[in-house]
């Protein structure tokens, strides 16, 4: 801390820091919501420093600090202005992570390629991230600064090669996470939601997706906006008029806003031809999504799920069929919906009941087509489930809900996995707090981490 003025005599600022004893910070103390205790009346205030800059200490931790400074004139010594800033609390520094250790998969194949190792992971927009959405958590724990810092030890300790984001604030992608991220060693594209900031600019989220610069180069980066998808399949596929009743009740229904983010990434040294491996795959496809998150709407994910799909195998087949995918991200989709049965089975069985929720519903539009045109061609494996046996048994880990939302798919004919870090388990997630987020946990999800390894390539023949 500190200032001058072109009318000072560049006395140094006066820092003090008050002399009560160290509190705790849990909710049921005495302090407000501005970070201090309503039941003490007197502050006695002790002289710390007379520097230009002063960077707290754990010594201040529990107690706040005051910064005094006045501006005085050169010629007359008179006291110009004068101000007096108090801070909230200072705060500890959060824990470092827990350590994720990776679990190796069981199943064993023939030598590949090219390893990196991806994270996914959503962090918890600020905008939602409110007392009222999580009342168990400290109201400082909930600040952005507070979890950005958490957040982002978070994601460089996991030593990803590529960093699939979800819930990323547009201001804060701005003013934040590009820049760290880019200080870490990392490039990276953003996409917002479609929909407008709410109530001042920059407060809307989107999905982010970095990409280690000594590892990969970036080919080719394009967004995915499912409103404007939606708008295409009613007029051009539907052949429905937007102005009439039908059009706006389909259009209505399918317009969430949700967003996605499709990159080819080369690797930044490419393996070479062998005799084993003539034409070695040196590229790969990564999607990031964050679906529609309403419960009461599983029609609607599956469509997001089936169109994204549906682009991303255009987009796969006209570059050649043998471009490794993975797509990464929040499904809002546990492992008993029909979106799960789509990305894992390629297909939706007829009567499940997210297909035929709207059978003698008049009150919302069918947006689905027939069952068995919900498919896709993309022989897709879900990392978790392929290296442990099973899906985690949460990744979103809130009082009111936990449940597997999050999934890492890839395309099983020509990537593997070979390890993938276990959720933690719910003793870990409770021991700072009743549910996530916490003062040691900054988002209300679970980041996933997994090392891939790319398979495939033409060999000669025997």
């Amino acid at each position: 801390m500190g200032g001058n003025s072109n009318t000072s005599n560049n006395s140094n600022p006066n820092v003090y820091n008050s002399s009560t004893p160290k509190q705790s910070y849990s909710r049921s103390s005495s302090y407000n919501d501005y970070g201090y205790d309503d039941s003490q009346q007197v502050e006695e205030w002790v002289e710390i420093s007379r520097d230009q800059m002063y960077i707290p200490t754990e010594a201040d931790v529990g107690r706040k600090l005051k910064l005094e400074a006045g501006s005085y004139s050169v010629e007359t010594g008179e006291l110009l202005m004068h101000r007096v800033i108090k801070t909230d609390l200072v705060l500890s520094r959060a824990p470092d992570p827990s350590k994720r250790n990776l679990v190796t998969a069981k199943t064993s194949g023939p030598r590949g390629g090219e390893r990196f190792r991806v994270v996914t992971y959503n962090i918890l927009a600020e905008i939602y991230a409110t007392l009222q959405q999580y009342p168990y958590c400290d109201f400082w724990a909930l600040s952005w600064d507070y979890r950005f810092q958490n957040i982002l030890r978070e994601i460089i300790d996991a030593c990803p090669d590529v960093i699939c984001l979800q819930e990323v604030q547009a201001d804060h992608y701005e003013s934040h996470v590009y820049n760290a991220l880019s200080e870490a060693g990392f490039e990276g594209v953003y996409k917002q939601k479609t929909r407008a900031s709410m109530g001042l600019a920059g407060k809307v989220d989107g999905c982010a997706l970095f990409w280690r610069r000594s590892k990969f180069h970036l080919v080719e980066s394009y967004s995915i906006e499912f409103n404007e998808l939606a708008s295409r399949q009613a007029t051009q596929v539907l052949g429905m008029n937007p102005r009439s009743d039908e059009g706006m009740s389909y259009l209505n229904r399918l317009s969430k806003d949700n967003v996605a983010q499709l990159v080819v990434l080369e690797l930044a040294q490419p393996s070479m031809s062998s005799r084993s491996n003539r034409d070695p795959i040196n590229q790969v496809c990564i999607a990031n999504t964050h679906l529609y998150s309403n419960k009461d709407f599983p029609d609607v994910k599956l469509w997001q799920s089936w169109q994204l799909l549906q682009e991303l195998e255009t987009f796969v087949m006209s570059r050649g069929t043998n471009l490794p995918l993975m797509i990464c991200g929040d499904f809002n989709s546990t492992p008993d919906t029909a979106v799960y049965d789509l990305m894992s089975r390629q297909a939706v069985h007829p009567g499940h009941p997210d297909v035929n929720m709207n059978i003698g519903d008049d009150s919302s539009p069918n947006i689905l087509p027939d069952a068995m045109s919900i498919s896709h061609s993309f022989q897709l494996g879900s990392v978790y489930h392929t290296v442990m046996g099973d899906e985690p048994k949460a990744t979103n880990f809130t009082a009111a809900f936990k449940g597997v939302l999050d999934y890492m798919w890839y395309s099983a004919s020509n990537l593997r996995p070979l390890s993938c870090a276990p959720v933690p388990e719910e003793q870990e997630l409770c021991s700072h707090g009743e549910a996530l987020p916490s003062t040691q946990y900054s988002s209300d999800h679970i980041m996933l981490i997994s090392d891939m390894q790319i398979m495939g390539g033409s060999r000669p023949p025997s």
